[in-house]
């Protein structure tokens, strides 16, 4: 009757611990070594750890990094910063890069960026994927309030969620900026100088913006 009871008792513990374990699991997504984490769902990341991910959607954002012979002489190569998209619950995922050994790979890597992955039994899961990328001068960017303004747009794997959900400065002032445009221009608690301060940060931030931004900012003003 002990052991009966012992057996059962056993039982009945390794019953609740994956119980537990179930109704707590998450998304768990390695790294592949040639990466490095730039945004973990708008919010700044770094390393090629492995990431612990609620249920759900999740975005996330990455460059390659690699090196390779090129006659003769070393090169280092970085790609643009890739933006992925998955909707997964309770899986251990690992995301996967080609191998770079050439200018020509690196280049073609830029312009179709091959990325694969997969679950724990090594099946293939769906993903969305675009690019976050700016034009000029790279230094000093802000990729959090880029990727705020990218999730604004209907590009390939922007997150949909509420832009104040997300403390991201530029996001902010563009939205509020967006907003002041349904204000009347003859609003007498604002008084004619602050209109013209209005002006002036719809203005900058329009600079500011990429084109997707100013057609989404566009598109928002004419559907006040």
């Amino acid at each position: 009757m002990k052991r009966y009871a012992l057996v059962l008792g056993s039982a009945l513990s390794s019953a609740l611990l994956l119980l537990s374990s179930s109704a707590f699991a998450d998304v768990t997504l390695s790294m592949p070594s040639n990466s490095e984490l730039v945004l973990v769902n708008g919010a700044d990341a770094s390393g090629r750890e492995q990431l612990s991910l609620n249920n759900g959607v999740n975005q996330i954002a990455f460059r390659y990094l690699g090196r390779y012979q090129q006659q003769g002489s070393q090169t280092q190569f970085q790609s643009d910063v890739i933006v992925i998209k998955f909707d997964e619950n309770d899986a251990q995922l690992k995301l996967s890069l080609p191998r770079i050994r050439s200018n020509n790979a690196a280049d073609k890597f830029n312009q179709s960026p091959e990325v694969t992955l997969e679950d724990q039994n090594n099946h293939a899961v769906t993903f969305e994927l675009g690019m976050l990328i700016k034009k000029g001068l790279q230094l000093g960017r802000d990729y959090e309030a880029e990727m705020a303004a990218y999730n604004l747009t209907e590009q390939t794997a922007s997150l949909d969620i509420e832009p104040a959900s997300i403390a991201m400065p530029q996001t902010a002032a563009l939205v509020a900026a967006t907003s002041a445009v349904s204000v009347s221009a003859t609003t007498t608690q604002s008084g004619k100088g602050e209109q013209i301060n209005v002006g002036q940060m719809l203005d900058f931030w329009y600079q500011q913006a990429d084109e997707e931004t100013r057609k989404a900012f566009k598109k928002r003003i004419e559907d006040k």
